[in-house]
């Protein structure tokens, strides 16, 4: 059997395409910028001293991880359905909260490597709490958990497509209408497949060379 491409309709449907890329983008951002924030915070109290911020930041871990993503989106969208929130919001917040257990662990793990040494040192320089946290545990752990980011955003960007089940426009929901629109499946899938490898791959390369993340990090000697 041949099949004879046509990829005709691709073009005549690329501002569907377009704002569906657009939407993927924004969510995804979106996603990042929650996950981020939740996991310094819980990732903070994960490596805290006390065992208190420890065991809560194990109990968020460990309960939302282990729950699939689809079911934090639909807890969003259908079982808050009486806070009537947008679709957009309710798969911002699923992603955010799912992907904010993992960059907690990754926060954790990078906050945990530096020597206690360098606190230490701060501390006996005059530094505060927050302060030795910012000026000098802080820089240091983002320039080593830089890399595990940015591969935790590259799935964020891919985990974004199971929106569309809410009717989020994004690129695999825009697939799916063009393609019941003009049954040319493969040539529909394919340009999104392309799409999706060119963005992750495009983002990922550019989380890691943000000058942030190449930076000499501030580094106290041992004490």
């Amino acid at each position: 059997m041949q099949y004879a491409f046509n990829w005709a309709p691709i073009w005549q449907h690329r501002d569907q395409i377009e704002q569906g890329l657009l939407t993927t983008v924004g969510l995804s951002a979106a996603g990042l910028l929650g996950a981020v924030l939740i996991g310094v915070l819980v990732g903070t109290a994960g490596a805290a001293k006390r065992r208190l911020p420890r065991l809560g930041a194990l109990l968020y871990v460990e309960s939302v991880r282990n729950v699939p993503l689809l079911l934090h989106i639909y807890f969003w969208f259908l079982g808050l359905s009486a806070l009537d929130l947008p679709a957009f919001l309710c798969a911002v917040f699923g992603l955010s909260i799912y992907s904010g257990a993992y960059a907690a662990e990754i926060v954790r793990t990078g906050l945990l490597s530096i020597p206690s040494g360098q606190s230490e040192a701060s501390a006996a320089l005059g530094l505060g709490r927050w302060h030795t946290l910012r000026l000098v545990i802080y820089p240091q752990a983002f320039r080593m958990i830089a890399p595990s980011l940015a591969s935790l955003f590259s799935q964020l960007i891919k985990d974004s497509s199971l929106a569309s089940v809410i009717a989020v426009g994004e690129l695999a929901y825009q697939a799916g209408a063009i393609e019941a629109d003009t049954f040319r499946t493969f040539e529909v899938y394919a340009t999104v497949t392309v799409l999706y490898l060119v963005l992750v791959t495009a983002v990922s390369h550019a989380l890691l060379w943000l000058p942030a993340a190449r930076a000499i990090p501030v580094r106290i000697a041992d004490a």
